[in-house]
């Protein structure tokens, strides 16, 4: 550390023998010394012998044991280590023996009793000094060498009775600082609210450690600061004498917040360092202020809560008498329970709030909202979902999804009619398509948007049901189908008069024309027929939209069909400079299918080809037969062994791959067009998907931008 830093690092450690309180000895430990000073006064024939021990401070001899003068039982004399016979015995860790003290200027008279040779050995404790053995005599050259040896021996009996009382004494210590710590650790770790964890943090520490003031530090990792939420201390201006305790706050603390960046505080720094850390009394660079006394009185423990590597926040303690590094040792364990518990604290609220807020949205969703088990019943459900039903979530909760939705009566939803589809999500991990389904609640139809999605929970899987009542949209999706239905419906009428007048015209049925006249006839011919189709499409989709699209099967040849759409085409072919080339076997199976339909789906197929082929460009029309092995998926063709493709491919300018998946949706359009004809309304493709589905196919579509296109028709018609 550098010089200018206040603060003393302490390692956590065991403390050595001499750093334990004299006052702390055992009765049995003087009792025992008190039994070698009296051997060791008769074999040595004097009337003088004493063992003194180090105090805890390491500058004071304390007389433990002593032979009795006049009858009266021996004084706990206290000497200063810096002067004396003794004092160079501790300096010097050796035997010291002086046959005649007048001559020797070590030796100082401390008490009135005549002294005329001393003798004094160290107590070592491997090599810590712990204290004296001492012996003297009133006449002059009374030790001979025989008896320094047996003081010597009479000091290893001394030095082995005192390690092995300090160590049981230590022993016992540790195991009920154990029990509290355990005992504590558990009303702490039980503690959820912070307000009360703080109290039984400061109440804990306290018991541990005796302290003047108390206090909690949480860390704010945003601004690098350290906040008060919680003190004790004593009451009075005098922290040593007071005697009332004040209750612990943990609020309108009037503290200061403490940055990180603060090296003048020994909390800055433990938490900085995060390792404990001790303030002896008397250091320079001190606190100018302080709240119980004067800077240079305060003695200050720092110790961080760590847990996991996460800094939560830092305890302090601070009174005018030094803390040892026991107490140290003991902050610092309680320190680890109580990051753990403040952990635990933060972890319990942010369940809370996450519980909170989920049942919030819960709540004040306007989508049904369910979780089920994977037998299908619900475990929870939201209020938006029980509306949808007209019931209270309570009755929902506990009940089969296939009781609530009627999947047992006859006209129940046909959802589940292959597999539960809550079973099959949880099977497959995966969510289930969107589904609409329509069912009856309390007597009346309603129309329900339904996803399914499976929860993998620690526990047990659950699935995730989200319901929405599509009954108002669908109305009014209904209606609005019915009216175009009715206004394309409508339409088809005069324009049929229009292209039979038109016709008239052309035929000479009203007198010859001219050039001019035919040309312009002409064009109200083909913007009529481009209306007349733009009709049939709003009809087509407008019937798919109310379920009233109905294919007319029969036994068909798919040449024919191609045949008729190339004839509808050829002229629009021709004017673009397009060849069409059909590849179609002659002895090709006979379809069972819409003829017009098919035809319908091949010219809005030659006419997207058009519109993105240049001139001199090819479009090709193939089909082929393929045996529903082949495909990557069976699906939705289990029953059929063979089905039929439908290929239409161009040498236009392809479709890029973010157009792919969005070409067969309505209306919409890719900008731009290779061959200048006009881009239609966004239907074709969506008309071709529908009466291909319609039929139980599929379409897609296979293309690289500037190399051209391939729509792909798979129809599992049966083939003859």
């Amino acid at each position: 550390m550098t010089a200018n830093t206040n603060l003393s690092f302490v390692h956590d450690r065991q403390p050595a023998h001499s750093e334990i309180a004299i006052e702390a000895e055992s009765q049995e430990l003087v009792n025992v010394l008190q039994k070698i000073v009296k051997n060791a006064g008769a074999l040595l024939e004097v009337k003088s012998c004493s063992i003194a021990l180090l105090d805890s401070t390491g500058m004071v001899l304390v007389t433990m044991a002593a032979l009795p003068k006049n009858g009266h039982k021996p004084r706990r004399t206290r000497f200063q280590l810096s002067e004396g016979v003794a004092g160079w015995v501790a300096e010097h860790r050796e035997a010291l023996v002086i046959n005649n003290v007048s001559l020797d200027p070590r030796f100082k008279q401390l008490g009135r009793v005549p002294v005329g040779s001393i003798m004094c050995v160290p107590l070592m404790n491997n090599s810590s000094f712990i204290g004296t053995l001492t012996a003297s005599s009133q006449e002059i050259n009374a030790f001979a060498e025989r008896k320094v040896q047996m003081l010597a021996i009479f000091a290893d009996q001394a030095i082995l009775a005192i390690v092995n009382a300090r160590n049981a004494e230590l022993a016992l210590q540790q195991a009920n600082q154990l029990e509290m710590l355990i005992h504590l650790s558990r009303g702490i770790t039980t503690r959820l609210e912070p307000d009360i964890l703080y109290r039984t943090l400061l109440s804990d520490a306290r018991q541990l450690v005796p302290c003047e003031l108390a206090l909690i530090y949480l860390y704010h990792g945003g601004t690098q600061e350290l906040s008060p939420v919680a003190e004790w201390a004593v009451a009075g201006s005098t922290p040593s004498t007071g005697e009332q305790m004040a209750e612990v706050k943990t609020s309108g603390l009037l503290r200061e917040k403490i940055s990180l960046y603060n090296r003048e505080e020994a909390t800055a720094w433990a938490a900085t360092h995060r390792h404990p850390i001790l303030r002896s009394p008397g250091q320079e660079g001190q606190p100018e202020k302080h709240p119980l006394t004067t800077a240079s009185q305060v003695a200050e423990l720092a110790v961080p809560f760590i847990s996991k590597e996460t800094l939560y926040g830092v305890l302090v303690l601070k009174r005018a008498k030094p803390f040892s590094s026991e107490e140290l040792r003991l902050m610092r364990n309680l320190s680890c329970m109580a990051a753990a518990a403040l952990e635990n604290v933060e972890l319990f609220h942010k369940v809370r709030t996450d519980q909170e807020q989920l049942r919030a949205i819960l709540t004040s969703s306007l989508d049904g909202i369910a979780l089920l088990t994977d037998n299908a019943c619900f475990i929870e459900v939201n209020p938006a979902f029980a509306r949808i039903f007209g019931v209270e979530p309570a009755q929902i909760v506990g009940m089969e999804c296939m009781e609530l939705f009627g999947c047992y009566s006859e006209d129940g939803p046909q959802c589940c009619q292959h597999s539960c589809m809550i079973r099959r999500a949880l099977q497959l991990e995966q969510p289930q398509p969107y589904s609409e389904i329509g069912l009856r609640v309390q007597g009346v139809a309603r129309s329900l948007g339904v996803s399914i999605t499976p929860v993998l929970t620690a526990s047990k899987p659950v699935c995730l049901l989200v319901a929405r009542d599509m009954t108002a949209i669908r109305d009014a999706t209904r209606m609005k189908a019915n009216f175009l239905s009715m206004i394309t419906h409508e339409l088809r009428s005069p324009l049929n008069a229009i292209n039979g007048y038109l016709d008239l015209a052309l035929n000479g049925v009203a007198g010859e024309l001219t050039e001019q006249q035919r040309e312009f006839i002409l064009r109200a011919r083909a913007g009529s027929e481009h209306l007349y189709a733009l009709v049939e499409d709003l009809l087509i989709v407008s019937r798919a939209d109310t379920g009233q699209l109905r294919l007319s099967r029969e036994i068909m040849s798919l040449q024919d069909v191609v045949t008729n759409a190339v004839e509808e085409m050829e002229l629009s072919a021709i004017d673009s400079g397009v060849t069409i080339s059909v590849d179609i076997a002659r002895d090709f199976p006979r379809l069972y299918a819409d003829s017009v339909r098919l035809q319908q789906v091949l010219r809005n197929l030659l006419s997207n080809a058009l519109h993105h082929t240049p001139v001199g460009g090819l479009i090709t029309i193939a089909a082929h037969v393929e045996d529903v092995a082949q495909q990557q998926t069976q699906e939705p063709f289990d029953e059929i062994e063979q089905v039929a493709k439908l290929q239409v491919s161009d040498t236009g300018s392809g479709i890029a791959l973010e157009h792919q998946q969005h070409i067969f949706e309505r209306f919409y359009q890719i900008a731009g067009s290779t061959s200048g004809r006009s881009s239609g309304q966004g239907l074709g493709l969506a008309i071709v998907k529908m009466i291909v589905e319609l039929h139980g196919g599929s379409v897609t579509v296979e293309s690289t931008p500037g190399q051209g296109s391939t729509f792909t028709c798979t129809l599992p018609c049966l083939l003859s």
